[in-house]
């Protein structure tokens, strides 16, 4: 340990003291030789001098100042003797252990003067520097205890002496070494609170330092420590950096020191709790200064410590501390290689596993080490992080392939994606070029299966995407990579395709679509010889189908057909896998042909679909089928431009697909069209070539009707009706069924067949009372048949039926009565008014007049009847005839009323009585005549007149000649004026 007490020099110091030298300078000066001196020598001879010049017993002032000088001169000799060949700064102070070689009596000689001085002139204040002086000479003689006295002395008789800060550390130097540590503390702080400490204020610091630690204050004594290192550190004119800081590059004058401070540190925390201790420690003094230059060295020296004590789980915790307070310094990562070491040693694998993992996660290229550290710290690092993170990606990758499918297997590999990801980070960094020690293209591959297993079908897929096209390499392990990996963007695409299936209409699926189709053929341009690739191609082909890519699709099959030879061998010697493959391109082919309406090539291209499906398959009846629709739709297209072409093709699909469904409208529709251009007699024939084969058919049911068009056209008319009368029978329809029946009797009418014509109108007749006017016609047609046939009572009685559904008709709907049903009702009427008239004019009058005269008056009633039904209709074809008919009778029953037979048992009188009784009862019916005469006459004031009006006229002049039969008065005609 070091003295305190300072020696002057020859040189002033910067503040003044009041020293006998500086008294003696104030007089008169000495000329010295003008030769150079050395300082020891200088001062023998100034003490000489002086000595002579108390020899001349100058006054009293004078002499007590060259005493006092003089004590001051023999002390510098002594010193310089004695640190003559040490020039350090230590020099200037004394040491206890006597390191200095000196003459003892020369330095009892100075304890004597400086005594005497004391003891001569006790209140001059020289004496401040004269104690010192003792002080200082009796702590170099080995007296400690009068050392310390006279420091105790000077100290009360001088409290604000300057040399306060050195007396007090001297002071607790001797104390420390009484091992009174208190009194020690107390006098190394006052060194401290002093304001000329600078020379002590180290030293001080950590003997305080020790004093704690004597004392077991053991925490207090540690921030002592502190502060020396604060002190030191402090007077460096450069700052250290702290990733490169050494205490071993702090100042030489301070270098023991600082290797003690750090033993005692160590040795201080190591009887606390070690790390926590520390950690507490630099904790609460992070308000210190440089703290943070040197806090991993205390970690590490308290580290070392312990290990060196065996204690290696309190050296873990140490370095794992300092780790912890801080994670993003150089140094927590440099501790943690030196832990890892430490586990290594162990064996403790688990813990190494988890601690390269933490130090990846602490100093990679996310963390804000990496961000914030500079070049040279990001290569130290840089190489543990690849051997870490690959080791660790590697391991979490076995570790997920030994999991059972599920969320646990999944979440595994998601952490060796992510491990893997952080690894090829820093693998590609530039600075890492040189460190690797492999190619990483096959952990460029892992990475993207470990994404996959995960379901990150995204990110897998971009790194299989750059695997298998980006990769510049042509090595055949890489090949073989590349491959593989081109291989599995098909898989992963689809994988990520599944995800969104959910929602089809998104735009993310339809970029899926997309981007698999463009996978799909990017794989089968770069390896088309690869079996997968015909697989893809089958896709491709199926998905160029379904977004309407025909030129692609077409690319994709010929691609197939020619990779399996197709288009030269039988179906029968392709592998199954080679034939399915085949079956779906052609028929894809074929259908993307039918799809666009291409029925020609659609043709072609299912006759080749066909050829390579076997006959028992299920495609083969819907093959066909689409075979026939596509020989139909040929048929279709033509039907405007080119209907006997559209024919042919309609009649050939039976030919070529005879089980085709496709036939029955096929032939049906070559039928129309053959119709439809008029093609008659072939049309006849397809239709009976139609309905032969299939007569049940539904289409069958309109084949009659479609025949009596072309029987019509040819005017072939009774097998026109045997046609409707096909349709009659089999028509569920009654509105069909009445007018069919009513055209086939037409058309049998026609033909000449009246027999088959009656027939059916008689029928039509019987179930058709509806509509009005044309069973009236019927009716009437009826009548006629039997007029022609001489059957006149069964005329009657479709006369009857015809005015039986008038007069029903009149009452229902009167206004729907047309001048046709009015006519044929009137000749209905007039023709039973004529034949009832005949049975009225047939019977005779005879005894017994009343009987005979009633039977007659019956028939005359029914004629009547009719008579005034087609005066009712007022059809002036029969209503003047009608009118004279009906004046007739009148005028008959008039007449017979006379002639009649007379009865024979009567006299002359009662004859004659009878006879006028006749005239009485003629005479009404013959006025009635008259009168219906002339009512008929007078239609002729109504511009009517015909045949029937003029017989009334003449009648009227038979039965009426004065009114009727009158001369027609004439005259000549004046033919000029006068």
């Amino acid at each position: 340990m070091t003295g305190c007490l300072a020696t002057f020099t020859s040189d002033k110091p910067e503040q003044s003291r009041a020293t006998l030298s500086d008294l003696a300078q104030n007089s008169e000066e000495i000329q010295l030789e003008a030769f150079e001196m050395a300082k020891a020598d200088r001062a023998e001879k100034l003490a000489e001098i002086y000595q002579q010049l108390l020899t001349l017993e100058p006054d009293p002032e004078i002499r007590t100042n060259v005493e006092y000088r003089l004590a001051q001169i023999n002390t510098q000799v002594f010193e310089q003797k004695l640190f003559a060949d040490d020039d350090s700064e230590q020099a200037n102070t004394i040491k206890t252990s006597g390191n200095g070689v000196f003459d003892e009596q020369a330095l009892q000689k100075l304890i004597i003067d400086y005594r005497q001085l004391l003891k001569n002139y006790p209140t001059r204040k020289e004496n401040e520097d004269i104690q010192y002086q003792l002080a200082k000479a009796l702590d170099l003689q080995g007296n400690i205890d009068a050392s310390l006295a006279e420091i105790e002395s000077l100290l009360s008789r001088f409290p604000e002496t300057q040399y306060l800060a050195e007396l007090n550390f001297r002071r607790g130097e001797i104390y420390f070494n009484l091992q009174d540590y208190t009194t020690a503390l107390s006098a190394y702080q006052q060194v401290i609170d002093a304001k000329e400490n600078s020379k002590y204020l180290v030293n001080s610091i950590y003997m305080s330092g020790w004093a704690l630690f004597k004392l077991n204050r053991l925490s207090q004594g540690n921030v002592a420590f502190l502060q020396v290192i604060e002190s030191i550190i402090s007077e460096e004119k450069q700052r250290p950096y702290p990733d490169s800081f050494a205490f071993e590059n702090l100042d030489s004058r301070y270098q023991n020191l600082l290797i003690d401070t750090q033993r005692v540190l160590s040795i201080s925390l190591s009887q606390q709790q070690q790390a926590k201790s520390l950690t507490q420690l630099v904790t609460s003094q992070q308000a210190l200064p440089f703290i943070y230059l040197y806090q991993h060295v205390l970690f590490d020296n308290l580290a070392n410590f312990l290990i060196k004590k065996e204690l290696t789980h309190d050296a873990e915790l140490t370095y794992q501390a300092y780790i912890d307070l801080a994670p993003e310094t150089l140094w927590a990562a440099r501790f943690s290689l030196s832990l890892l070491d430490m586990y290594h040693r162990q064996g403790r694998f688990s813990a190494m596993h988890q601690l390269k993992n933490n130090y990846v996660n602490r100093y990679g290229l996310t963390s804000v080490f990496w961000q914030q550290a500079n070049s040279s710290v990001q290569e130290e690092v840089l190489p543990h992080l690849i051997q870490f993170s690959d080791e660790h990606s590697r391991r979490l990758y076995a570790h997920a392939q030994e999991q059972q499918a599920g969320v646990e297997r999944i979440n595994a590999f998601a952490d060796a994606a992510d491990s893997l990801a952080i690894y090829l980070a820093l693998a590609k960094l530039p600075k890492a070029k040189l460190l690797l020690t492999k190619e990483l293209l096959p952990d460029e591959y892992l990475f993207a299966e470990a994404n996959f297993e995960a379901k990150r079908y995204r990110q897998a897929l971009d790194s299989y995407q750059d695997i298998a096209y980006l990769t510049k390499s042509d090595a055949s392990m890489h090949q073989s990579l590349k491959l593989q990996a081109a291989y599995a963007t098909t898989l992963t695409v689809r994988a990520l395709l599944s995800t969104t299936e959910q929602d089809k209409e998104s735009n993310l699926y339809q970029e899926l679509i997309v981007e698999r189709n463009r996978l799909d053929l990017q794989f089968i341009d770069q390896y088309p010889n690869d079996k997968r690739s015909l697989v893809l191609a089958t896709h491709a082909a199926q998905y160029a189908f379904d977004k309407q890519d025909y030129r692609q699709l077409q690319t994709m099959k010929e691609y197939v057909l020619a990779s399996h030879t197709a288009s030269n061998v039988n179906a029968t010697n392709l592998a199954p896998e080679a034939l399915k493959q085949v079956q779906i391109v052609t028929q894809l082919s074929a259908n993307g042909y039918y799809q666009r309406k291409f029925y020609s090539q659609a043709e072609q291209a299912y006759e080749l679909a066909l050829f390579y499906v076997n006959k028992q398959e299920s495609i083969w009846p819907k093959m066909r089928k689409l075979l026939a629709s596509s020989i139909y739709f040929q048929g279709q297209m033509l039907k405007a431009r080119q209907p006997h072409a559209a024919v042919q093709h309609f009649l050939r699909l039976g030919q070529i697909v005879p089980e085709s469904s496709y036939r029955v409208t096929a032939e049906f529709d070559a039928a129309n069209l053959l119709l439809a251009n008029q093609s008659w007699q072939q049309s006849i024939e397809v239709l009976q070539a139609f309905l032969k084969r299939y007569p049940n058919h539904e289409y069958s049911a309109s084949i009659p009707a479609k025949l009596v068009q072309s029987y019509e056209a040819l005017e072939q008319w009774e097998l026109a009706a045997e046609q409707l009368l096909v349709i009659v029978a089999s028509e569920p329809e009654k509105a069909l069924k009445q007018e069919a029946l009513y055209t086939a009797a037409d058309y049998y009418l026609k033909a000449g067949n009246s027999t088959k014509a009656l027939i059916n109108y008689r029928t039509y007749a019987h179930a058709y009372p509806e509509p009005f006017d044309i069973a009236q016609e019927v009716r009437f047609k009826m009548s006629e048949f039997y007029r022609q046939s001489q059957e006149p009572n069964k005329r009657y009685f479709w006369f009857r039926k015809i005015l039986k559904y008038h007069q029903l008709q009149r009452k229902k709907a009167p206004q729907a009565i047309q001048a046709r049903a009015i006519e044929l009702a009137s000749t209905a009427a007039f023709g039973l008014g004529v034949v009832h008239q005949q049975t009225f004019r047939w019977r005779k009058l005879k005894a017994p007049l009343q009987k005979s005269l009633k039977r007659k008056q019956q028939a005359m009633k029914q004629a009547i009847n009719y008579y005034q039904q087609v005066l009712d209709f007022q059809l002036a074809r029969y209503v003047p005839q009608a009118t004279f008919n009906l004046a007739e009778m009148y005028r008959q029953l008039a007449k017979d009323v006379i002639e009649s037979e007379r009865p024979g048992d009567l006299d002359d009188l009662a004859l004659e009585e009878y006879e006028i009784l006749l005239e009485e009862l003629a005479y009404p019916f013959e006025e009635k005549a008259i009168e219906i005469h002339a009512s008929n006459a007078q239609r002729a004031w109504q511009d009517i007149y015909d045949p029937w009006i003029e017989k009334s006229f003449s009648t009227l002049a038979e039965l009426a000649p004065a009114l009727y039969n009158k001369q027609e008065r004439t005259h000549d005609v004046i033919e000029a004026m006068h």
